[in-house]
């Protein structure tokens, strides 16, 4: 078993094979979920979508040193962030 699990080339047909084997399950999976039941799809509507800016003050300096040690874009003490960058 242990020689099973060391590195190895692999040969065409093994990758064929295994690429078979993930599209099978990949479909089965697909499968699998359009047998469970129809969602509503949530949306909510708020008539303010942004909170009032704080006061640092109120938080830990480590946090807010994190935080903007995280954060890819800053300005300033602010986050830069777009709103619903991930939907196309």
């Amino acid at each position: 078993m242990a020689s099973e699990l060391l590195w190895r080339r692999l040969s065409e047909n093994e990758k064929k094979d295994i690429e078979a084997k993930a599209k099978n399950l990949i479909l089965e999976f697909g499968k699998t979920v359009e047998k469970l039941p129809g969602r509503k799809e949530a949306f909510v509507e708020r008539e303010k979508d942004r909170r009032e800016e704080g006061d640092w003050a109120d938080c830990d300096g480590e946090f807010k040193k994190l935080m903007l040690k995280n954060a890819p874009k800053i300005q300033g003490d602010c986050i830069v962030a777009e709103k619903g960058k991930w939907v196309k």
